[in-house]
């Protein structure tokens, strides 16, 4: 009896012992709540010249207990920096080589922007965007040594064989481990390059163009960019301005990048995202459906969906591109609307990119004309506002799949899809409610009410709001959009209210939030990039009880960008980029810049963008 009892007691205990590890292995324990010290608005020039964070995270888990986070910010690395064997930021040809300023030196980008944490095996790679034209992609090995996040090796990502990209804008990963990335070229629209458009721009080609000014300068400095680097001297200005190799039609897409644990890169172009001006996108967790934001004036909301789920990385996608149309409900506090979706066409990667091999050009797919001051169209054309132009369009017989996927905006606006959102930025999906969010950067022009009197559609009709807002997308189960609402909305002050002597919008809630990432357990950040504060911001907005917390201050000037969260080992970080320091200069309520002597009287060293992260989390918040 007495060796039963000795046996049955070690036995208890073993198991006891067991489901103990069990019980913190399988995370039995959850979170209840996260909770952020605020950070302060800056109160002198020395705050309003520095990243600041927030200090501590509160975390209540489900066993009531109660556990708090001491978190510090801390530099990865700085533009220009040798990592390795490569310098970050460093912008490349097709051939790897360093493509130089006029005066001989390196072209170092001082714009990171999105960034993806990637794991392969025991090893960690950062892929971080450089929004730049022409685009570069950098791929980072990282480790954990001593406790902090140290980078080992980085190298730009070899994109020769889809002849480049061109200003890499946000990005998110996908399930699979690759990351997805917008190509936001916003200046190479068709109606430039085609000698037949009435829109037709006459560029030098040699790289000034001092005869040129506004989007216009920007489609020829575009062309210029990429002919430089594909070293294309065979661009055709009557021809749609193809060349060799070059096509504007070969840019605005989704792009793909996976790490491989050897340090290389697969990548590919998704030309069946459809061609606009991607901020990114967001694959849903059917791994079939997928959103995409369209950045500037006159823009789409996208969705595609594939034939077949997508769980590994594949260089050819195949599917259907859809645009929105929304039906407003409600005009107040930044809208609310039904959702409704305009096929547009189905393809495959490989038969997008013969067109584009191709040469074609607008008129090969379009007739185009102005529209009178009336914005009238002749008879057989179909008046449309896109991408900030006025344009009469009449389809050429039989060229739908090339409208559908290299004219996509025009397509969809020429269908009947709402192609009026403005400065559509950051798009994000929420596990835990199965909804988008969507940042709309701006309130203004293209989403008010019948803007410049000659809107063709006039689906939206909202008061003009400099501040913008985050709008929630509800999906049904099928994960595809039917509703779309303002849930966070800036506050544009008045002259004479209080901070309005440095602020154009209330520093208590966000102001043209642009990149924003949910993290789960409630938790959404916004992120800004803004000249209408101080300083640009990050927010940990609870999609539960609606409150809003300031956890990150950046430099003024600065554009807050990059923000991903990842594991490395046991060490949880939040990513976070500090892009072009002391470049934006921030209004006051009345036009004024009382600001500008930090902007003017700033060193090199501050003028450096940074990839950093905050430090202190517990992995259980990210997983």
């Amino acid at each position: 009896m007495y060796k039963i009892s000795i046996v049955a007691t070690l036995t208890f205990v073993f198991v006891t012992i067991l489901y103990y590890i069990s019980d913190i292995t399988s995370n039995r324990l959850t979170i209840n709540s996260v909770k952020f010290k605020p950070v302060t608005l800056s109160m002198n020039n020395t705050e309003k010249k520095m990243i600041r964070v927030s200090k501590f995270l509160t975390l209540t888990f489900n066993d009531g207990s109660v556990k708090e986070y001491p978190l510090t910010y801390k530099t990865l690395l700085k533009m220009g920096d040798k990592i390795g064997t490569g310098t970050i930021g460093l912008i490349t040809d097709k051939s790897s080589m360093p493509i130089l300023n006029v005066d001989g030196s390196k072209d170092i980008s001082n714009e990171p922007d999105g960034n993806s944490l990637i794991s392969i095996g025991e090893k960690t790679f950062l892929i971080t965007h450089m929004e730049e034209y022409p685009g570069v992609l950098y791929n980072t090995e990282v480790k954990v040594e001593n406790g902090d996040l140290v980078a080992i090796d980085t190298k730009a990502v070899s994109l020769s064989t889809v002849g480049g990209t061109i200003v890499n804008c946000a990005s998110t990963k996908t399930s699979y481990g690759s990351h997805l990335g917008g190509e936001e070229d916003y200046a190479l629209n068709s109606i430039y390059a085609d000698i037949k458009s009435p829109f037709y721009v006459d560029c030098t080609l040699d790289g000034t163009n001092s005869n040129i000014s506004g989007e216009e300068n920007y489609f020829c400095s575009y062309v210029n960019a990429m002919k430089k680097y594909l070293d294309d001297t065979d661009i055709d200005k009557r021809n749609g301005y193809n060349g060799n190799t070059f096509s504007p039609y070969n840019y605005g897409y989704i792009v793909e990048v996976q790490p491989q644990i050897d340090g290389s890169t697969k990548s590919a172009k998704h030309y069946v995202t459809g061609k606009y001006t991607p901020e990114l996108a967001v694959m849903m967790p059917d791994s079939k459906t997928i959103y995409m934001s369209d950045d500037g004036t006159a823009k789409g909301f996208w969705k595609f969906v594939s034939d077949n789920k997508i769980n590994e990385f594949k260089e050819v996608w195949e599917g259907t591109l859809y645009a929105a149309k929304v039906n407003q409900i409600s005009a107040n506090n930044g809208g609310s609307f039904n959702l409704f979706w305009v096929e547009l066409g189905h393809a495959k990667d490989s038969e997008v990119k013969s067109m584009i091999d191709s040469k074609m050009k607008l008129t090969d797919i379009f007739s185009i004309a102005k529209p009178d001051k009336n914005g009238t169209c002749q008879n057989g054309y179909t008046s449309i506002y896109e991408d900030s132009t006025f344009e009469c369009l009449k389809l050429v017989a039989g060229q739908e799949k090339a409208a559908a996927f290299l004219e996509s905006r025009k397509y969809a606006a020429y269908k009947g899809a709402s192609i009026e959102f403005r400065k559509e930025e950051g798009l994000t999906y929420d596990k835990d409610s199965n909804v988008l969010y969507l940042a709309m950067s701006s309130i203004t022009q293209s989403m008010e009410d019948n803007y410049q009197g000659l809107e063709p559609t006039n689906h939206i009709k909202l008061e003009k709001n400099i501040c913008g807002a985050v709008y929630q997308v509800t999906l049904d189960k099928h994960y595809s959009g039917t509703k779309m609402e303002a849930i966070v909305v800036g506050e544009p002050l008045d002259i004479g209210e209080k901070y309005s002597d440095e602020w154009r919008c209330s520093p208590n809630t966000i102001a043209n939030p642009d990149n924003i990432t949910y993290i789960g357990n409630n938790i959404l950040l916004i992120s800004e990039d803004s000249t209408n504060h101080v300083n640009n911001m990050t927010w940990a907005y609870n999609t539960k009880d609606k409150s809003m917390t300031r956890i990150a201050s950046l430099p003024i000037g600065g554009e807050v960008t990059g923000v991903d969260t990842g594991i490395i080992g046991s060490k949880a970080v939040l990513m976070i980029n500090t892009q072009h320091p002391f470049k934006d200069n921030p209004e006051a309520a009345d036009g004024s810049k009382p600001n500008t002597p930090l902007i003017e009287n700033v060193s090199d060293k501050e003028l450096r963008a940074e990839i950093g992260y905050i430090d202190g989390f517990p992995s259980i918040l990210f997983k």
